[in-house]
């Protein structure tokens, strides 16, 4: 498949905004295959380019039932969190929860 589109292949299913970080739920359809890939501008969520804290992943191995864990490789360039799918079965749905918060990491000292 590729690029994931968002609307066609994935949705955001849930934005929490916290005191502390801010949390996105996204959940993919049946046909993602490992090795595809989205993109989520962090900014859209609240979270800063350089605040991003991490992202856990699952793997639903048999749709709706079976479900393991399955942590996307991740890239951040510009404020962009760019995601690919993991996990050893093509044709599963995924479930991501993003975590970061909006200020900055610090780059030396706090």
């Amino acid at each position: 498949m590729g690029l994931l589109v968002e609307g066609t292949d994935y949705e955001v299913m849930g934005v929490q905004v916290g005191t502390v970080f801010n949390e996105v739920v996204i959940r993919t359809i049946n046909t993602v295959d490992d090795g595809d890939t989205l993109v989520v501008d962090l900014s859209d969520y609240g979270i800063s380019d350089t605040g991003l804290i991490g992202v856990e992943g699952w793997e639903h191995t048999t749709d709706n039932s079976i479900v393991v864990q399955a942590n996307p490789t991740t890239v951040v360039a510009s404020g962009e969190l760019t995601l690919t799918v993991s996990g050893s079965n093509d044709n599963n749905p995924r479930h991501y929860l993003v975590k970061g918060h909006a200020k900055p990491n610090p780059t030396s000292a706090l």
